[in-house]
């Protein structure tokens, strides 16, 4: 007699799962309808803050991850010399690469013989403190090495 009961309460409880019920339809009540919803702005932030408690907690003794290892010249941002050459002109100008993100123009580009592309460069650099002495000079001997090369070449991109 007991062996009945444990199989009937089995047995009723499994036919209570939803998955029992494929032709189940579950309506909201009308108030639901009636009440104006309000969009959810998907853009918030989600700031996570440590208990008092778990600050002054011992350190947990789990087996340490190992730590990848990230070249930090692929992370930073970094400032590009760019060219186009062409038959009577060389133009010269200044991008900025941020990984992940793209690039980013900093100047238009200088002409060179039609102005002085060099000098324009330099006023350019000069004018964006965040970029190092250093980082400048490298720049604009790579701007030099370019536009000697064009004038040797003569425009021409095949000759050597």
């Amino acid at each position: 007699m007991m062996s009945s009961m444990a199989l009937h309460s089995s047995a009723s409880l499994c036919s209570s799962f939803i998955s029992q019920h494929p032709k189940l339809s579950i309506k909201a009540s009308p108030l639901f309808h009636n009440q104006a919803t309000k969009p959810i702005s998907l853009n918030r932030k989600i700031v996570a803050l440590a208990a008092p408690e778990t600050l002054t907690s011992e350190p947990v003794t789990d087996t340490p991850q190992p730590k990848q290892v990230v070249n930090q010249q692929e992370e930073k941002a970094r400032v590009v010399l760019k060219f186009v050459w062409m038959e009577k002109n060389i133009g010269l100008g200044l991008d900025q690469h941020v990984p992940g993100h793209g690039t980013i123009p900093l100047s238009p580009y200088f002409f060179w013989p039609r102005k002085d592309a060099w000098e324009e460069l330099k006023s350019t650099l000069e004018a964006k403190p965040w970029i190092s002495q250093k980082k400048m000079i490298i720049l604009l001997n790579q701007a030099t090495d370019i536009i000697n090369l064009w004038q040797q070449s003569g425009g021409n991109l095949t000759s050597q």
